[in-house]
């Protein structure tokens, strides 16, 4: 690979871990952006896609869409333009010094950049724990181009990527036996509130600010970055991509040395007098008075009212140690019940293949009766269980997997067994807390699954995969009637149910009468970007099928290209312009025709085909999906479980 090459592969790296929401359909991605600006594209259809990506270096409007965070609330997510992403590949690129050092400046920050990390890891089973605490990845043999499943974090991060992580940590029990008080507090709807311009308040100051506004350094391009991504707002920044929680955590950082400095004024401590711990907009204070507490708390608002950030009031929690709380006991007891099943599984008598005990059924069967026990017993929301509870899915399943003989028909029993009582789990748990993790984390399960059903007789997997056709279609139903939102808005926990089905089962699953209508009530709803792939992928995997429903997708996706400048601002418009052009089912002289539409020229089909292959952020084939689940695998999200 040629130096140059390299320099691109490093410096276009923040297109696959920085750029994007965690939170996306399955089969959406960069990938093709990231190679079509890393490699030598063809001749033919550089300048071609160069047009598509020219930019006035102006503002761009995201494509904002809505997620579930539980069965009560939503939170707006933004996708934002691919040109404006491209911009913040240089700013990485020229100031990750500078990032490293204004977010090592606090000592009370759980979570934050603290290095720059290797190109990627060789496999996903060489991912020991401490790797996946932090993101840290290894680099890859010079020779090679990086694996981009294995490309997931462009800094090393410390301490934890997940909140849980603290307060599971041996960190956490020294400052419980330090400490006999705990407040937890977190900043109010703290990504909306942020205003651009203060991130030169957090890395100089205000008066500064004010007296060299419009000079260039790393404060003002990363500020105009900010704000040209967002339609040129100043009052709040884009939530999702990593680089938004960078740009929170420099700010958060000088909030945390304020407080620090204020309570020494005072002859108050850090370690010995009080604690802080904050982990993104959460934070935690230790101390051994109440007096202590609210002087951390007063001084703690007082510097975030600065930036016109304010605290949660509904959301504080006061705690004297142990600091247990009913979800701390909860995750106990769902760990020792999916100890005891995977104790079975990889149990001697389970691996030679012996008929399963009444009593070793009973367990593994239970297992859903269970967590729900447990979910009631403590007065919890199953959702701040599920995470974690989906990832012990996994184990078992895979442990289930290792143990089978395909050879005994005793041991083939066993696995279909547990692998139905597992599934019933999942199931359970996806249907209750329906969010765009979950179905991430049930599509990795029935991955396994499906590895493990491969060259077993039908009679062992039939029953299993008629099952898993029904519960998605049956999850995929109970979303679209649930949906409060307007009809207008993404579902994007609906839109990866039928991916999901669509690729492991295809037409098993879309010919499914409940999938079928679910499908045809998108395709007459308002079309957006992300219902177009979603769409398109279902209909592909029959297309002598839903020949219609593709004409009529098609169409109405054309209808909303009608304009270059709209394309040039909006980012939905653009990500559609380039999946309609990379879609396979299009004819290229459609492609060309609305090629020269919108940029004018005279390209041949030819050069319109060749372009295809470069362009688009949608896999068509389903072969991406693997490698996305591994990325998200490796990449944990940074909320709290």
């Amino acid at each position: 690979m040629s130096s140059s090459i390299k320099k691109n592969f490093w410096h276009f790296r923040p297109l696959l871990t920085e750029t994007l929401p965690y939170e996306l359909p399955v089969i959406f991605g960069n990938d093709r952006l990231y190679y079509s600006q890393c490699r030598t594209i063809d001749p033919v259809a550089k300048p071609l896609l160069e047009k598509i990506f020219r930019t006035g270096r102006g503002h761009t409007v995201p494509y904002n869409y809505s997620i579930r965070k539980d069965s009560d609330r939503v939170t707006q997510l933004s996708l934002i333009h691919p040109t404006t992403q491209l911009d913040f590949c240089d700013l990485y690129a020229r100031y990750e010094s500078s990032i490293l050092d204004y977010c090592n400046r606090s000592e009370f920050s759980l979570r934050r950049p603290a290095a720059v990390a290797a190109v990627y890891v060789a496999s996903l089973a060489d991912l020991n724990e401490a790797v996946l605490k932090t993101g840290e990845v290894h680099l890859a043999p010079e020779s090679a181009e990086p694996e981009l499943a294995k490309l997931v974090s462009f800094f090393v991060y410390e301490k934890y990527n997940l909140l849980n992580k603290f307060y599971e940590s041996k960190e956490f029990i020294r400052l419980e036996k330090r400490f006999e008080m705990l407040r937890q507090v977190d900043v109010s709807k703290c990504f909306y509130s942020i205003y651009t311009h203060s991130i030169t308040w957090a890395t100089k100051s205000k008066e500064f600010a004010k007296k060299n506004k419009g000079s260039h350094s790393f404060e003002s391009v990363f500020d105009s970055l900010m704000q040209r991504c967002n339609y040129n707002e100043t009052n709040g920044i884009v939530v999702g991509p990593e680089f938004s929680r960078i740009f929170a955590e420099i700010i958060l950082q000088d909030v945390d040395n304020k407080v620090q400095r204020a309570l020494a004024e005072r002859s108050l401590l850090e370690g010995q007098h009080y604690a802080i711990r904050r982990y993104v907009d959460d934070y935690s204070i230790f101390a051994n008075s109440e007096d202590t507490i609210q002087q951390v708390d007063a001084l703690l608002r007082q510097e975030l009212l600065q930036y016109k950030l304010y605290i949660n009031e509904s959301k504080i929690r006061n705690l004297r140690r142990p600091f247990v709380t009913s979800l701390t006991q909860a995750r106990s007891d769902m760990r020792a019940r999916s100890s005891a099943v995977n104790e079975i599984l990889t149990g001697a008598n389970w691996k030679s293949g012996a008929a399963a005990t009444s009593k070793d059924r009973h367990t593994i069967g239970s297992l859903v009766h269970e967590i729900r026990v447990i979910v009631r017993q403590h007065d919890i929301r199953l959702s701040n269980l599920s995470g974690s509870l989906l990832g012990s899915l996994r184990g078992l399943a895979r442990a289930a997997n290792k143990a089978l003989d395909k050879s005994s028909p005793a041991s083939i029993d066993n696995w279909s067994f547990a692998i139905r009582s597992i599934l019933e789990c999942a199931f359970y748990v996806t249907s209750v807390d329906l969010r765009v993790r979950t179905t991430y984390s049930l599509c990795q399960l029935l991955g396994i699954v499906q590895g493990g059903a491969k060259s077993l007789p039908a009679a062992a997997t039939d029953l299993i995969f008629h099952t898993v056709a029904e519960e998605l279609a049956g999850i995929a139903r109970l979303a679209m009637i649930n949906w409060k939102a307007d009809s207008s808005e993404d579902r994007i926990e609906l839109y990866n149910i039928l991916i999901c089905g669509a690729y492991l089962l295809k037409q098993r699953f879309t010919d499914n009468g409940q999938v079928e209508h679910v499908l045809e009530t998108l395709l007459q709803q308002k079309l957006t970007y992300f219902k177009y792939i979603t769409l398109k992928y279902c209909f592909l995997r029959d297309e002598k099928k839903f020949a219609n429903s593709l004409v009529q997708l098609n169409d109405k996706a054309e209808i909303q290209l009608d304009s270059i400048e709209s394309i040039r601002l909006k980012s939905e418009l653009h990500h559609l312009l380039c999946d309609f052009l990379g879609a396979p089912d299009i004819a290229v002289s459609r492609k060309r025709a609305l090629f020269v539409k919108l940029f004018g020229g005279a390209p041949s089909n030819t050069e319109i085909e060749k372009l295809s292959a470069f362009v688009g952020f949608t896999d068509w084939t389903g072969v991406w999906i693997e490698h996305s689940l591994k990325r998200r695998q490796m990449r944990p999200v940074y909320a709290v479980a």
